[in-house]
């Protein structure tokens, strides 16, 4: 068995929790279950798997919890996993490589967050997230969405792993997204009380509108949290940037995104901000800039959103040639989306138009 140990925290998972520890069981590491209240069989379907099953009384704190499992483990060295999440890769070599030889800094893994469409599940969009780390290193801060953070010091030294995680959390019903937004709604009001001026919760709270699809708050919310003197290089920055930018333009606010010009400079690296300021410019109609970022967004490296650096921007770019009345150039646009459904639902209505 490898000196690793990984720590899951559930409650009521017996819908997920099998498929999230069968798929981590096969590595060879140590798997501790903290269960937070379970009323269903989520604590007897774990013990099929897990080497132990401990009950952890709720407190309203998810780092509680996460630190909780750290002090369970019999090893120093965490993989953090959640029951809504599966392996899909891992490079067990390389987790023993990094353990021996960087030991004082923390593996990211890619997480694939699917959601399901017509039946199917499909990738959404890709994000990285810290979860291999020395517990003697590091622990868990704030109530909900929870941040690794060093034990001593402030500054996290990351390296991206060969490892991927496939994420099916986002992909719920309508009665899901609402209990979701309301536990962590009140969660981060409450740890907001503790910490007015931490950008961080801002940024969490505009998302968990999104949850509900209230976008009107959610701008507010990001709005407020890029109030602050922030570093445009964090991961959570860029994500709040792009995030604020696309609730603008749901809310009908264009011209008010239109200012992100004066950021493009500190943004502009990423294909998700790149692809944004297209559909900023669409929908300004200043096409002509629209189509430029389009073109500059495929092919870029950096890309977080399915398709941002791909056939997102050919579709769009499909989309002006329609409204500028290019029918063989949208067509053209259109056939290069592969199976983008809605490219294939306009080859459809364009089907006998000239083609080129």
């Amino acid at each position: 068995m490898h000196p690793i140990s990984v720590c899951i925290i559930a409650k009521n998972e017996e819908q997920r929790i099998e498929k999230c520890l069968s798929s981590i069981k096969p590595c060879g590491f140590e798997i501790v279950v903290v269960d937070t209240g379970s009323t269903d069989r989520t604590k007897e379907l774990a013990a099929k798997y897990a080497d132990q099953v401990l009950d952890f009384e709720w407190c309203d704190d998810f780092s509680a919890a996460r630190n909780f499992s750290l002090r369970a483990a019999s090893n120093n060295w965490i993989f953090m996993l959640d029951c809504d999440e599966t392996i899909k890769t891992i490079d067990i070599e390389e987790l023993n490589y990094f353990r021996k030889h960087l030991s004082d800094s923390v593996g990211s893994v890619s997480r694939e967050n699917l959601v399901t469409e017509n039946g199917v599940p499909v990738l959404n969009n890709t994000d990285y997230t810290e979860r291999f780390f020395n517990r003697r290193l590091y622990h868990y801060t704030g109530m909900i969405h929870e941040q690794l953070t060093p034990r001593h010091g402030s500054e996290i030294s990351a390296f991206l792993l060969k490892t991927t995680i496939l994420h099916t959390g986002y992909d719920m019903n309508t009665e899901e997204r609402n209990a979701k937004f309301k536990r962590n709604f009140t969660l981060l009001q409450k740890q907001l009380l503790q910490e007015p001026d931490n950008p961080y919760l801002y940024y969490q709270l505009g998302k968990s509108c999104e949850i509900i699809e209230d976008y009107t708050n959610a701008c507010e919310y990001y709005s407020k949290g890029l109030s602050f003197d922030l570093d445009p290089e964090l991961a959570y920055v860029q994500a709040m940037v792009v995030s604020y930018g696309n609730a603008l333009l749901r809310t009908g606010q264009q011209e008010t995104a239109l200012g992100f010009e004066s950021i493009y400079e500190a943004f502009s690296p990423s294909a998700d901000f790149i692809y944004l300021m297209g559909n900023i410019y669409k929908q300004n109609q200043m096409y002509e800039q629209a189509f430029e970022q389009y073109q500059k967004a495929i092919g870029m490296p950096l890309c977080r959103q399915e398709g941002a650096n791909s056939f997102l921007p050919v579709y769009q770019t499909g989309e002006i040639c329609e409204i500028l009345g290019d029918l063989p150039a949208a067509v053209s646009c259109y056939r290069q989306c592969g199976n983008f459904a809605p490219a294939l639902k306009r080859l459809e209505i364009l089907k006998g138009a000239a083609m080129p």
